[in-house]
């Protein structure tokens, strides 16, 4: 699409994120990687080692049997936290490993 007048950045990228529902949607699985450590505290962040979103799938490695008790213990409220902070649907379940 070619314009002919001055558009701002931010409403070129809102306009394209729109079309494009994949786009937003892999922008916000890459979202989470940031907003875990808020999520689950900075404990088990220390000891997640991988994260990976797959068919809204989110699997996570972590290198200690007592952060993976913690977050398997908290597997669906941790699903709606994530959820909530991206503001999407993004994660449907939480694969522990």
């Amino acid at each position: 699409m070619r314009y002919t007048y001055p558009i701002r950045i931010g409403e070129l990228w809102n306009d394209f994120v729109g079309k494009s529902p994949t786009f937003s949607r892999r922008l916000a699985e890459a979202r989470i990687l940031e907003m875990w450590p808020s999520l689950v505290g900075n404990r088990v962040a220390a000891y997640t080692t991988a994260i990976q979103v797959v068919r809204r799938t989110m699997y996570v490695h972590l290198s200690s049997s007592v952060a993976r008790n913690e977050v398997l213990m908290r597997r669906r409220p941790l699903v709606d936290a994530v959820n909530e902070a991206v503001g999407a649907q993004v994660v449907e379940r939480i694969i522990v490993k």
